[in-house]
């Protein structure tokens, strides 16, 4: 269904930005190209352009629609041409220099939509970028697309959900507490929201479509700013004014560099430097803040070691997101999303932070109390009240805090739509279930199923009864299987079973079972019936990873497709 076209490109660097297709075509005859570096086209910040050569071939006899993706979403322009035999022709021009509105596809990625007619077609890319050199490029049939980009977009959606949960919670807090710990904690992941927004390409799509030079330059503030942020958090939750006097002048230092550093890229007028700058503070703030964290623990400041674990995790992800837009670090979804991942975790620890430092300060306030007491023993009334009252708030709290980090887990679990596992958890259970029968030798097989005809469904009765198929076949495999078996949804209409000490004849029945009572179902007041294809297969000596049963089984389900559909294929 896609492709990764990056190690398969030829690559010229043309540092005037001046060349011609004539020139181009000349440096890559004479073989003057350059691959990409780990197969991916990361270069850091250049003013140069780039050329890209690659060949399709369609060996069909029919012509096939395809579409080319640039996950990057500030590269400036992009340009793409097809080698004809009348010469070269230029078939779109996209990129963030231009009004959203003027894309094909109203998507923060670039999409090309490619008509290949049967035979070989040689393409033509120019890019450039003033931020950050980074192109991954891939080719895709359009549904399975649009299918891996709903589920893309459903992990931006989580992620922003928690990040706005978190702050409306925090900030509720800090309208009762007062604590300007938490307000600081909030623009913190205000922050690091606008931030992603931006260079996640949704801010120029959403609040200013028609404004490509001031998304351009937006990214570069929203940077600075979520580092500003970011710092004085830090200074505020280890009180390092009153505990570390040396390190709060550092941490007062490195904040006056910033924005001196920012008006003097801003002033100069080097859009590259401008767009470099802030990306490569990132790699003095991780330091710094974390030496500022452990330095705060190891000065006695218990709540410190909560601050220090979720610096280490969302600064560590900041710092390889950072590595990774400069080049340092070849592209990956890993890689990329590093930010994002690290403050999910960064969330729930400094959440843990921060109620630790109620019960710090509770423990202090105890310690006052009882000196009090011992002064003045009238008093003693008085102040068992207020403690009650302050025990009560923080268990409350405390309470609340598990409630959020229960249900974020739970989230990142959970595949809205079905109610099942969804890829991502199934693929931590399988690596986890894989080990467990390379080390015992117990048996363990596979169900992989797909719902026949499901595009006819949804184009035929909507994408609600579409959601109402998934969400039928989700309960039923969920209601015949054992408690012990796993059952998650890895696609579209797409599900995997994992029978724990069952091998595959057993696997086949439980198939059939559940094949039979699927097309039996009736869906909605058209009783609309719908079937599915099942492979089924077990986990060997040979495998040496799941990978390989994953594709053992997948291939057996397609061979039911092939073989008219709702039937169990053992592989």
């Amino acid at each position: 269904t896609h492709y990764k076209v990056n190690h398969l490109m030829d690559v010229v660097e043309d540092a005037s930005g001046r060349m011609t297709m004539d020139d181009v075509r000349a440096r890559m005859a004479a073989a003057d190209v350059a691959p990409p570096p780990g197969g991916l086209s990361s270069y850091g910040f250049t003013v140069a352009a780039y050329w890209f050569r690659f060949e399709v071939n369609n060996p069909a006899a029919d012509a096939q629609d395809m579409m080319l993706v640039l996950r990057t979403p500030w590269l400036d322009s992009i340009h793409i041409y097809e080698d004809r035999p009348d010469g070269p022709h230029l078939l779109h021009h996209v990129g963030d220099t231009l009004p959203f509105a003027a894309r094909a596809h109203l998507n923060p990625q670039y999409l090309v939509d490619l008509h290949l007619t049967p035979g070989r077609h040689t393409y033509y890319l120019r890019v450039t970028s003033t931020q950050a050199f980074m192109t991954p490029v891939e080719l895709w049939q359009p549904e399975a697309f649009h299918d891996s980009d709903r589920l893309l977009t459903g992990y931006f959606g989580m992620f922003y959900g928690v990040l706005l949960v978190m702050v409306l919670y925090n900030g509720f807090i800090w309208v009762s507490t007062r604590d300007r710990n938490y307000l600081l904690y909030c623009l913190n992941l205000l922050g690091f929201f606008a931030m992603n927004f931006s260079y996640s390409g949704f801010a120029f799509q959403y609040l200013w479509p028609e404004s490509p030079r001031w998304s351009n330059w937006s990214h570069t503030v929203w940077i600075f700013l979520y580092q500003v942020a970011a710092v004085v958090f830090a200074m505020g939750f280890l009180d390092s004014q009153s505990r570390m006097p040396m390190l709060h002048r550092i941490l007062k230092g490195y904040l006056l560099a910033v924005v001196l550093t920012w008006l003097l890229i801003v002033v100069s007028g080097n859009v590259v430097l401008y767009n470099a700058v802030p990306v490569y503070f990132f790699f003095f703030m991780t330091p710094l803040l974390l030496t500022s964290g452990v330095a705060a623990w190891r000065s006695g400041y218990r709540a410190a070691r909560f601050f220090v674990l979720a610096s280490i995790a969302s600064l560590a992800g900041s710092l390889i997101t950072a590595l990774t837009v400069s080049g340092f670090v070849p592209y990956s979804f890993a890689s990329f999303h590093a930010a994002e991942f690290g403050v999910m975790a960064d969330v729930v620890l400094l959440a843990l932070a921060l109620a630790d430092r109620i019960n710090f300060l509770r423990a202090q306030k105890e310690a006052a109390e009882r000196a009090v007491i011992e002064q003045k023993l009238k008093a003693s009334a008085l102040l068992e009240v207020a403690k009650e009252e302050l025990e009560r708030t923080v268990a409350e709290r405390t309470a609340e805090l598990a409630r959020a980090r229960d249900e974020a887990e739970h989230l990142a679990r959970i595949d809205v739509l079905s109610g099942v596992s969804n890829r991502r958890y199934f693929e931590e259970v399988a690596a986890r279930e894989f080990t467990r029968v390379k080390r015992y030798g117990e048996p363990l097989a596979v169900i992989m199923f797909d719902i026949d005809l499901f595009k006819q469904i949804n184009d035929v009765y909507g994408h609600a009864m579409g959601d109402l198929v998934i969400r039928l076949a989700a309960g039923l495999v969920k209601d015949a299987v054992r408690s012990v078996d796993f059952v998650a949804r890895i696609g579209g209409e797409e599900f995997i079973v994992l029978l724990p000490e069952v091998n595959t004849a057993q696997a086949v029945v439980s198939a059939e079972r559940l094949r039979e009572r699927m097309a039996a179902l009736e869906v909605g007041v058209k009783k609309l019936r719908f079937t599915a294809s099942f492979g089924v297969t077990e986990i060997t000596e040979a495998d040496e990873s799941f990978g390989t049963v994953l594709q053992r089984v997948d291939q057996a389900m397609y061979r039911s497709k092939k073989a008219g559909r709702n039937q169990v294929t053992a592989a």
